[in-house]
């Protein structure tokens, strides 16, 4: 039986094999080597925009941390911010990225276990609420202030809002305390030994499960007394998710190729589907380029341009943001904690 890291080894391979068939397939090195096609400077503002967008994903969870009385710069909010993309990046599984950042600030002054856990929880709550948002505005901008069409497949982009708004119920329902006692309570004993009681373990000194519910009232309760650390939240998590779809933006404009900026959203909604629903191959590779080069040709971008946008949002997004997250986690002092998580 593989180990995590023989896992994460077969599908990245495997993940290779996709985007080096799709690169023979679309040849997007034509169009960028095309002389006097690649402005160095709106690809370089593409890339900054990307980065500082990181800025704002961090920020958004900060301000939830201090509402509910952590004692974290946001210097170290944003280490930890780094870290835990590092990780999704090489384990895509659901809410990995929750997981590492609550895990990894738990102990901090002003946290515990239940505050860790609410805090995540409600900044992808919010993630999916901003994500909503923007992608039903831009529909809105498209097909009714514009009077144009959606030229991906309107059910797609329907499908996307709908995802979102389920994950957000269904999160929503996990801020609960009321509805987790109850269903604590009705679980068999099994479940409640092997799984929920682990989660507070009484044999660490911990409060075992109701004690992680009161913790995380106290966590909701000190969310309502600041709603407007909510809002600026939710703000900050549009502005992240927003930087995504700007960057694409600006890479198509870097190859001369300008494309609305609300199509853009709408595209960058629907590869931000795709990329929720991986929990295979490590950030999609291959899959999202695919994804992101087919969403551009349905708006009538020739496929070698596509392609083109695509490979260098794709370096934008992933492979420069892979290593600045990577720096970040070895550096300052996360590596033991990484190589446990490979084992």
């Amino acid at each position: 039986m593989p180990s995590k890291l023989g896992w994460v080894r077969l599908f990245t391979a495997l993940g290779l094999v996709l985007f080096i068939a799709y690169l023979a397939y679309t040849n997007p090195f034509s169009v960028i080597l095309e002389a006097g096609r690649l402005n160095p400077w709106l690809y370089a503002l593409a890339v900054a925009v990307d980065m500082v967008g990181l800025l704002f994903l961090a920020g958004s969870w900060h301000v939830l941390l201090r509402a509910m009385g952590a004692r974290l710069s946001l210097w170290r909010t944003a280490q930890v911010t780094l870290t835990g993309l590092f990780v999704v990046f090489l384990f895509p599984v659901p809410s990995g990225f929750e997981i590492v950042r609550a895990y990894l600030v738990k102990d901090e002054e002003g946290l515990d276990l239940g505050k860790a856990v609410s805090s995540v929880v409600v900044s992808k709550v919010y993630y999916f609420v901003a994500f909503s948002a923007l992608v039903l505005a831009a529909a809105f901008v498209v097909t009714v202030l514009r009077g144009g069409v959606i030229l991906i497949q309107p059910m797609l982009v329907w499908l996307v809002v709908a995802y979102a708004a389920l994950n957000t119920l269904v999160l929503s329902v996990l801020l609960s305390p009321r509805l987790l006692s109850r269903l604590y309570d009705g679980s068999p004993g099994w479940v409640r030994r092997r799984l929920l009681d682990r989660l507070y373990n009484p044999e660490l000194g911990l409060g075992g499960f109701n004690g992680f519910l009161d913790e995380m009232s106290r966590a909701r309760e000190a969310l309502r007394r600041r709603p407007a650390a909510s809002l600026l939240s939710v703000l900050m998590s549009g502005l992240h998710w927003g930087s995504g779809a700007l960057t694409t933006y600006l890479v198509a404009l870097s190859l001369g190729e300008p494309i609305s900026i609300w199509v853009v959203i709408l595209i960058y909604g629907v590869v931000e589907f795709i990329q929720q629903l991986n929990v295979v191959i490590p950030s999609g590779l291959g899959v999202v380029d695919a994804g992101l080069t087919g969403a551009l040709s349905a708006t009538g971008v020739p496929l070698g341009v596509a392609a083109a946008i695509s490979l260098l949002t794709r370096l934008a997004t992933y492979w420069l943001e892979l290593v600045v997250c990577g720096l970040v986690s070895l550096r300052l002092g996360y590596g033991d904690a990484l190589r446990n998580i490979t084992k």
